[in-house]
């Protein structure tokens, strides 16, 4: 039986469309100027060319693959890349096709990953990732998302079981194909480099703690006086330690930031001076005063380095200000960094993916004893799905999202829901997939969070939500959603608004089957 993605890619080939065909060809062959077409047969035309540019892909993996597999046979001297003149393959690659040196490497890197290799005995041995392979070479998968997959996966080593990793594998395809149910596009790289580190967390919760503790040593803060006087450095900080600066740059950068700052008196006077720990001004004569206190504790020998002294001071510093009433509110809130887990997460003893602590704004897995570490921390909070202290479905009662009704919101859609943009949860709005004024309900699941850019294209009618039946139930333009189905809301264009196409033109064999038993991860970056 033909899978639901071989089906899919047989529907959308069979009706592919004649005027996106005709635009493409008469632009490859510069017959007439785009400037007298219409806007949506552009639009169109621009998937045209992505399915293309996707054969294209395939046959350089296949290139690609097959001079790996002629170098496996050969001495490394007379390799085709030597006898071309290139150090190696790679070099090769960026030379010929004058690509950036990451492009070439990504490209031999995926042919690495998904061609076949033959043993010592002539036995030939499969594809490390063979469900990338086949919608690689179906042209339904581009070498950036295969890159992401692959090398995401890679961090599992040899500590995961075959089947647990081909599980993931699928399903990464699956998200990239855009063929599971509750996606609307397909999933682009940035989005499934954070899927597959959920998948490694999950399948190899035991490599999380290392690798905590390998950022944690690597971390730190290089500050440096050039000769002009100016300040520089650079930094490197943990993900929860860089999801506190973030989210305190992001209310401070958000276009409708609020913040107050104490102004000058009435008569003129400056403002107070700063105070130092022992509340006397820092001037010159009390920057390096001390409290009178003579008996001076011994303190205890601290081990960490002075630069990772200075990223931990400078993270306290930004926590301390996001406490204050002086930090900037966005929605009613002050900056707050989310950690979303559940409680078997917590426990380190999670059974699906969406177990895994993760942090609400990127899905970087969080090792769970930091999410437990932090669960009684103002600044840092940890949501747990289980919760049910408060009423999230609040039916017809209010006409706004509560605060708790928005936190869920946000942890779920991550950031602004339309189509490429990654505008911050603290950029954007919660906005009603259905008019509260026309009988839409005020209940977490009919919430959409949008920046405000966004929020005002749905009203002008230039995006429209769609929902039901795999999200293609259309709502109207105006955004008054009426789909009866039972899936997420998802943000489309109006212009050309149609199905995703991942038409596969270049070969008949397709991926196998995607329909394993898959839980859901979370999908948005």
């Amino acid at each position: 039986m033909a899978s639901q993605f071989e089906q899919e890619a047989y529907r959308e080939s069979s009706v592919e469309s004649s005027v996106e065909t005709a635009v493409v060809d008469a632009l490859l062959e510069a017959k007439c100027p785009l400037a007298g077409f219409p806007d949506a047969e552009i639009v169109v035309a621009l998937r045209e060319l992505a399915a293309r540019r996707r054969v294209v892909d395939a046959a350089l993996v296949e290139v690609a693959g097959e001079l790996l597999r002629r170098e496996d046979e050969s001495p490394r001297a007379e390799s085709v890349a030597r006898k071309s003149g290139f150090r190696h393959l790679t070099a090769m690659v960026e030379q010929v096709l004058a690509v950036r040196p990451f492009e070439a490497s990504t490209l031999v890197r995926v042919a690495a990953a998904t061609r076949e290799r033959m043993s010592v005995t002539g036995e030939p041995i499969p594809a490390r990732y063979p469900a990338v392979s086949k919608a690689v070479g179906s042209a339904v998968m581009s070498i950036a998302q295969a890159s992401a997959i692959t090398k995401g996966l890679d961090h599992t080593g040899n500590r995961v079981g075959v089947d647990e990793l081909e599980r993931a594998e699928m399903e990464l395809v699956a998200s990239a194909c855009g063929v599971n149910p509750e996606d609307e596009q397909p999933a682009v790289p940035k989005v499934l480099e954070v899927q597959a580190a959920t998948w490694v967390s999950y399948l190899d919760p035991d490599g999380d703690e290392p690798r905590a503790d390998k950022i944690a040593e690597e971390r730190g803060l290089w500050i440096s006086r050039r000769s002009d006087g100016a300040v520089t450095g650079k930094f490197v900080a943990t993900p929860e330690q860089g999801e506190q600066l973030l989210s305190v740059f992001d209310a401070l950068l958000s276009p409708r930031r609020r913040v107050e700052f104490p102004a000058a008196s009435e008569c003129g006077e400056p403002l107070a001076p700063a105070l130092g720990a022992n509340k006397l001004p820092l001037d010159d004569d009390n920057a390096h005063r001390d409290n009178d206190n003579d008996n001076v504790e011994v303190p205890l020998m601290d081990p960490r380095s002075i630069e990772q002294q200075r990223i931990d001071a400078l993270t306290m510093l930004v926590r301390a200000y996001a406490e204050s009433p002086d930090a900037p509110r966005t929605g009613g809130e002050a900056p707050t960094v989310i950690i979303v887990t559940t409680k078997a997460g917590i426990a380190g003893t999670a059974t699906r993916p969406e177990d895994v602590p993760h942090l609400e704004r990127t899905g970087e897995p969080v090792p769970p004893s930091v999410a437990a570490q932090l669960l009684c921390d103002g600044f840092i909070r940890v949501a747990t799905r289980s919760s049910t202290g408060e009423i999230l479905d609040l039916g017809r009662k209010q006409r706004l999202f509560t605060t708790a009704q928005r936190r869920a919101i946000a942890i779920r859609d991550r950031q602004c829901r339309a189509p490429g943009c990654s505008a911050p949860v603290r950029w954007c709005e919660v906005h009603h997939a259905q008019p509260w004024s026309e009988g839409g309900p005020t209940d977490a699941k009919h919430g959409i969070l949008l920046c405000s850019f966004h929020h005002h294209e749905v009203h002008r009618g230039r995006l429209v939500l769609t929902n039901g039946n795999n999200g293609r139930n259309s709502s109207s333009s105006s955004g008054r959603g009426r789909g009866s189905g039972s899936g997420r809301w998802h943000v489309v264009p109006a212009l050309g608004h149609h199905a995703p196409r991942r038409t596969a033109r270049r070969r008949s064999n397709t991926t196998s089957s995607v329909q394993t038993a898959r839980p859901a991860i979370n999908r948005r970056p």
